[in-house]
């Protein structure tokens, strides 16, 4: 009997490490008139990874662009611009080209932006957080206004 409340509290205590506190959905920040246009810079994780990325959103468009010499950073033939729009809780980005197609380094598949994404937080001027796919394929970005 020892032995099983060990293993139910060791499974409970694993599943709250691996939750994100950001997996929960935020309704009062998820609104399309919370988010603020203008650079977004951060990181994005995948597969245990953080990569460093900058994201521009202006009049319903937007542009990926290089980070500066972060270790880790998307390959410049990743890099797409597009349009993004947001309805509920879901962030689409719709590809219409790649910045730099012909860029030597190929680009990991996982990485390419464009796709819909499900919201986590969204606040007024200041932070954007959201996230597609589940396991090894989740991505999740976390990014934070710059100062204009």
């Amino acid at each position: 009997m020892k032995k099983y409340i060990i293993l139910i509290a060791c499974s409970l205590f694993w599943i709250a490490c691996e939750r994100d506190i950001f997996d929960k959905d935020y309704r009062a920040v998820l609104e399309k008139n919370s988010f603020s246009e203008g650079i977004y810079m951060g990181y994005f994780v995948l597969q245990d990874q953080e990569y460093w990325c900058e994201i521009e959103f202006r009049a319903d468009n937007y542009e990926e662009w290089p980070s500066g010499g972060a270790a880790f950073q998307k390959e410049m033939s990743c890099l797409t611009t597009g349009i993004f729009n947001i309805s509920n809780a879901t962030l689409t980005f719709k590809l219409d080209k790649y910045k730099f197609p012909d860029f030597p380094l190929p680009c990991n598949s996982r990485m390419i932006l464009p796709g819909d994404y499900r919201i986590h937080l969204i606040t007024r001027d200041d932070s954007l957080v959201f996230s597609k796919g589940v396991g090894k394929d989740k991505i999740k970005y976390h990014l934070q206004k710059l100062a204009e």
